[in-house]
């Protein structure tokens, strides 16, 4: 099977990860289907990335001077890949503000009260986030030195490997797949994954998540789709949990969880999640309301299109009280002053690659607690209910309208100068981009770190917007920890 990405040099390190999406600010664009990540990294010794990973320092001493990320437990580590494209480096993994799924703080917690609780949960691991050379497609990977159980929590995808095993994994398109045939006949249960493995035979068995609420249900409707070069081809999942379907001895091609139409199929039940986005903030407030299936790929569908919008991610439950089924309409409701527009919130069978509907509420009372609950439209019964208080919130307008007018560059000037240490990476990357030849030579003519940075500097007064960002992303990409550690003052 194919393993890593853009036949670039490989590196061993382990990772740490969080959840803490970014703040908000300017005004809202037409839905991309990609986002930004703050990732950073620390440095590690060739001899404590050798315990880590169980390899020899033999094996590790030629990258023990760039060798990065943290010490991991338990023998796992994760995988930093160079890519040789323009001499641009793969975006390397660690902690990160807008990475992690919205709900994936949630894992452990029960989804369903008509559900059994997946009691035995797998140990816990913290992927890399590998972005293509266009920026606009992410995976992830990790690299597994010994047998166990292990689950992502950006995906909730599990793994049973018996044996070391490389993985790279991310999001596919059913609708890239899928004929209008098959469409008819078939309910997507769950995200369409791509995953590559290597060896394929330490893989015991893959857990694929499913939305599928199946109390009463016939679990004989579930099948696993792959797809090959031949077309499509169904399996019969070993066995099936609350959560996910199993597959043991899996081979591996674009592989997701599909439900059998049936007459009744409309009355299906599915877990639902809410998800709240407070929008770009001035004097009032302004939020974002989505209610979509319990499916990876369309939260991270949902948390790109906010991001592109500089919304702020409001943490709050996001399971629903119970099941839904497609086509039901819902009804926001408060006791406070509020507009919703639509009134009415469908909840339908959108795939991720679509634009995914939401209620936008807005109220002029951001000082006070504001209760905001989902209703059926036809019977009035709460699905879901929160309290927003002030503290929940983006910081004020003005804060928010300061770092939108003063980029980060200029903002952060002095520090930068003091402390980036990749500049002649960084010179790579804008080479040709922003700076031309006699310019790039210039900068790397000067003898010290900050001297070149100094340079740097006396052509960014003269640079638009889209040049900053050219040098933002290049910092990004060589110094994640530092980006991350300004960002935060």
């Amino acid at each position: 099977m194919r393993t890593g990405a853009g036949g670039g040099t490989v590196r061993e390190l382990s990772v740490d990860s969080r959840d803490d999406p970014t703040a908000a600010g300017s005004s809202c664009l037409p839905l991309v289907q990609h986002g930004h990540m703050d990732v950073p990294h620390d440095q590690i010794s060739t001899r404590e990335l050798t315990s880590a990973s169980g390899f020899t320092s033999e094996e590790t001493e030629s990258d023990s001077s760039s060798a990065a990320g943290t010490k991991g437990a338990g023998g796992i580590i994760c995988q930093q890949t160079l890519l040789t494209s323009t001499d641009s480096v793969a975006v390397a993994s660690g902690e990160t503000n807008w990475s992690q799924s919205p709900t994936a703080c949630l894992r452990g917690q029960h989804k369903c009260n008509w559900c059994a609780r997946e009691e035995d949960l797998p140990e816990e691991i913290k992927p890399e986030i590998i972005w293509d050379l266009d920026r606009n497609q992410e995976t992830y990977r990790v690299h597994f030195s010994r047998a166990g159980w292990f689950c992502c929590p950006e995906t909730e995808l599990e793994f049973e490997v018996r044996a070391a095993v490389t993985i790279q994994y991310g999001y596919s398109s059913w609708r890239e797949h899928l004929t209008e045939t098959q469409k008819n006949q078939w309910m997507v249960a769950g995200p369409l994954f791509d995953i590559r493995v290597e060896p394929t035979e330490a893989v015991a068995a893959v857990h694929l998540p499913h939305f599928l609420c199946l109390r009463d249900a016939d679990n004989s409707r579930m099948q696993i789709a792959h797809f090959i070069d031949e077309g499509m081809t169904l399996e019969n999942p070993t066995r099936v949990r609350s959560f996910h379907a199993v597959l043991e001895n899996p081979s591996f091609s674009p592989i997701g969880v599909f439900w059998r139409r049936e007459n009744s199929d409309q009355r299906t039940q599915l877990h639902s999640i809410v998800l709240l986005y407070q929008a770009q903030r001035r004097v009032n407030l302004t939020l974002h309301l989505y209610l979509i299936p319990d499916d990876g790929s369309r939260v991270k569908a949902v948390k790109d299109y906010e991001k592109e919008c500089q919304s702020w991610f409001v943490s709050k439950s996001h399971f629903t009280a119970k099941p839904l089924h497609f086509d039901s309409l819902y009804i926001v409701s408060s006791p406070s002053e509020i507009t919703v527009t639509p009134k009415e919130l469908p909840f339908l069978d959108k795939p991720a690659e679509a634009f995914q509907p939401f209620t936008e509420v807005h109220t002029t009372d951001v000082k006070k607690e504001l209760e905001l609950s989902l209703v059926g439209k036809k019977d009035g019964k709460p699905i879901w209910e929160a309290v927003i208080r002030p503290e929940d919130l983006a910081p004020s307008g003005s804060s928010i309208k300061m770092q939108i007018d003063t980029h980060f560059v200029d903002q952060h000037r002095e520090q930068l100068i003091k402390r980036v240490t990749a500049v002649d990476s960084i010179l790579d990357s804008l080479h040709g981009v922003v700076l031309d030849p006699e310019q790039y030579q210039s900068i790397r003519a000067e003898r010290t770190n900050p001297d070149k940075m100094r340079k740097l500097y006396e052509l960014v007064p003269s640079w638009n917007s889209g040049c900053k960002e050219k040098l933002y992303q290049a910092l990004k990409d060589k110094h994640r920890h530092l980006v991350e550690q300004l960002e935060e003052k």
